[in-house]
């Protein structure tokens, strides 16, 4: 995206906040977002300060502007906006403070977006190191949501909740890689030449052609590969000489703790001689009475739990849900309940947790209290 370009689009976010632009320019804006997803998060960030702001927010924002402009050019990154060139316009004076905020907020994130979107992903390299600068797209999801999306060569990816896919701009030109925080299902595009890889923070997984599910949210116990068809292959960081092959209707998971010394040991691995090692299972995934796979059917809209304790459902309930909940004492963790929620409300799902566990609860705004009944 060209630098008039990228102005046009700030200019259509700013109309669009200030409720000024028209069915036109709102369908152009949504048209540039589908050809540019890296713009969905700040876009989301920045509509959510904008709700919630006050006159005075807004004014410090504008009064900060320059200051921040300034310390960007010193990096040695071009950065204009039409705010500054809004006198010439016939903007109103709402929109050109919301185009300001915009453009304010924008650059108070630029060391996030430097990073996440223009430098390697190797930070510690950057130091001293000319390197080509690489942009990247990022899509991401907050605690409530889930989105899906298609990347370039039509791998298709369904995003959980609190969850997050980056991957470079050029993907699919020479390499197909993407990182991922978080949760998500994968039906990748065929392509024998150019393998599909997916980093995330304890293990690398390389396919060409495959349906799966990656689970690696940084405060879970564990992370989880469940494969549907196909066959993967995945590294662990942590022994990156051993390679694990997975095949249809087979889940991995690996213990999120390093000091973990046990390990299951099954056909697929090897045995080594090293200590602090990380649990490695293979097991078959869980179904539910209907035959529904429980590792994917999040991604039809469904929160399916099988004999699972209260402290690991808590915490899919609070992604699920948008809800933050707090145990008062440390034995409600271990109530074990199986259930299926698709439509329910958070209350009408914590109702029905009520009637196999002797529980209550309060709900201030998003804050959610489990006492004993």
């Amino acid at each position: 995206m060209g630098q008039e370009q990228k102005e046009h689009t700030w200019d259509l976010i700013a109309k669009k906040l200030a409720h000024e632009a028209t069915p036109g320019e709102l369908k152009e804006l949504e048209d540039l977002l589908k050809a540019h997803p890296e713009l969905y998060y700040p876009l989301q960030t920045i509509a959510d300060f904008w709700k919630s702001s006050n006159p005075g927010d807004l004014e410090k924002a504008e009064l900060a502007f320059d200051r921040h402009l300034d310390r960007i050019k010193e990096q040695g990154i071009e950065f204009t906006t039409t705010a500054h060139e809004i006198p010439n316009r016939t903007h109103s004076r709402s929109s050109k403070t919301v185009l300001v905020t915009t453009v304010s907020l924008l650059v108070v994130l630029s060391g996030l977006f430097v990073v996440r979107f223009i430098y390697p992903q190797n930070i510690s390299q950057l130091p001293g190191v000319s390197t080509p600068m690489k942009e990247f797209s990022e899509v991401a999801t907050r605690d409530g949501s889930r989105t899906s999306l298609s990347l370039p060569d039509g791998t298709h990816v369904w995003l959980n909740a609190g969850s997050r896919l980056t991957y470079d701009k050029t993907y699919g030109a020479q390499l197909r890689e993407v990182n991922l925080t978080g949760e998500a299902l994968f039906d990748v595009a065929h392509n024998a030449t150019k393998p599909f890889v997916i980093h995330t923070a304890r293990v690398d997984i390389k396919v060409l052609g495959t349906r799966f599910n990656v689970k690696s949210y940084p405060t879970d116990r564990t992370t989880e590969t469940t494969l549907l068809r196909g066959s993967i292959e995945v590294s662990i960081k942590a022994r990156p000489d051993e390679k694990i092959i997975l095949k249809p209707n087979e889940k991995l998971v690996i213990a999120n703790d390093d000091s973990a010394l046990h390990r299951s040991l099954t056909p697929h691995t090897e045995k080594t001689s090293k200590t602090n090692e990380s649990l490695v299972d293979i097991r078959k995934p869980a179904y539910d009475a209907a035959g529904i796979n429980i590792e994917t059917s999040w991604a039809d809209d469904r929160l399916i739990f099988q004999d699972e304790p209260f402290g690991t459902l808590a915490k899919d309930m609070q992604r699920w849900y948008g809800v933050s909940i707090r145990f008062t004492r440390p034995g409600q963790e271990e109530w074990r309940f199986t259930g299926n929620f698709r439509k329910e409300t958070i209350q009408q799902a914590l109702e029905a947790l009520k009637l196999t566990a002797p529980f209550t609860y309060t709900i201030n705004e998003n804050q959610i209290t489990i006492y004993d009944k």
